[in-house]
């Protein structure tokens, strides 16, 4: 029997038609789901004055007042399924912890393709006018990067994203396309990579969205979708960007998530190096070669991704002490009597040096790599019986 891709209840039938509405952001929705508990339905019976005290504005509350009632849940319900895209919310397990602790996380996300389960997500993103030169770092990188066990997120536009996810799939890596546009055949863009994205598919790779499907592309899309690459990415490659380029944003948001940036040189001619340039001027890291890339992680046995420094601080050490068995996150707040901000922030730091691993249900464990650490520790602390 085929496993179900979404399993449907009256909470998640009001969360998915309040998503669909497309005059609510992910912070309208984040505001609903705070206010109601996460209770979908409810939510969906929200009033227009309630509306206008989360900071909804008067025709966007008009607009939605008119259209609910013309809507049927069920049947949007049926759409995802016939087209194959899973529906998931903040507290889901498949939802990344560290995409929903970023600065402006999604409410939720609709996902066509594998698992959104991420190891070394690597983002590559860089200038639709792609030169020759660029391709080949595009294809060089990408390559080895998706050889090393990286997953390639890129933005499925012309040229270096597209290129990039067409080297990892190559190679015989795992890419995730992020879309400003819903992840349903009918709106891919650009149209000349619907292939593309069909492949990506086909190969175990995954399309990433926070629009249902339907959704076309417009130009105030693509910062949003900007934001969700940096956000779900370890570091960011940037490969040819103009002055005036849109990877330039992916990079401001990248830093503003303190996640690396690494930058390709370019030709002082180029228009295409002129924004990557002017970016290694500012203190982004120059990348010449995967192994630049690379050199934030340690192969450990089981291909987890492992940072080389894995210096911890006191505050990180006490909590992978506490982590001898799963724990909810709950339990870790009360243990270490700090707030759910510190330990969200805790818990992501750990996970980006593969010491603290999600189970699903704010449940976290220690990884195997931290398992050696702790154990390490408590070896050094011991004390020393041997005679001299």
């Amino acid at each position: 029997m085929e496993e179900l891709l979404n399993i449907w209840n009256e909470s998640r039938l009001g969360w998915l038609t309040l998503a669909w509405f497309d005059g609510f952001g992910a912070r309208t929705l984040r505001k609903l789901r705070a206010l109601y508990d996460n209770c979908g339905d409810k939510a969906l019976r929200v009033s227009g004055s309630k509306l206008k005290s989360l900071g909804v504005n008067h025709p966007t509350t008009e607009k939605f007042l008119v259209w609910r009632p013309t809507v049927v849940s069920e049947m949007l319900a049926r759409r995802l399924d016939a087209e194959r895209i899973r529906f998931i919310l903040d507290d889901d397990a498949e939802f990344p912890t560290y995409l929903k602790h970023s600065n402006d996380p999604p409410a939720c996300l609709f996902i066509r393709g594998a698992r959104l389960e991420l190891n070394r997500p690597i983002a590559i993103v860089g200038t639709r006018a792609i030169t020759s030169y660029g391709a080949k770092v595009t294809q060089l990188l990408s390559r080895e990067l998706a050889l090393a066990g990286c997953e390639i997120i890129s933005g499925l536009a012309l040229g270096v994203d597209g290129c990039a996810h067409q080297s990892a799939l190559e190679a015989g890596g795992k890419t995730i396309a992020v879309l400003a546009n819903g992840c349903a055949d009918s709106t891919i863009y650009p149209r000349n990579n619907q292939p593309l994205a069909k492949r990506i598919v086909e190969q175990n790779g995954t399309l990433v969205s926070e629009l249902p499907p339907g959704t076309y592309s417009f130009k105030h899309l693509f910062p949003l979708r900007n934001r969700i690459i940096a956000a779900l990415s370890v570091a960011t490659v940037v490969i040819e960007a103009s002055e005036k380029s849109g990877s330039l944003i992916t990079a401001k948001l990248a830093l503003e998530e303190n996640r690396d940036v690494f930058v390709v040189p370019g030709p002082i001619t180029s228009e295409q190096s002129r924004g990557t340039n002017n970016l290694l001027k500012f203190g982004a890291i120059p990348c010449t070669g995967p192994e630049d890339v690379l050199r934030i992680f340690n192969p450990a046995e089981n291909g987890h991704a492992l940072p080389l420094d894995l210096q911890i601080t006191d505050e990180e050490r006490e909590l992978l002490k506490i982590l001898e068995r799963p724990l909810h996150k709950d339990e870790l707040i009360r243990a270490l009597e700090i707030s759910a901000a510190d330990i969200s922030s805790r818990l992501t730091t750990l996970e980006f040096k593969g010491l603290v691993e999600p189970q699903g249900g704010q449940i976290y464990s220690r990884s195997r790599a931290a398992q050696q650490l702790v154990s390490t520790d408590s070896a050094d602390q011991s004390p020393d019986l041997s005679l001299e």
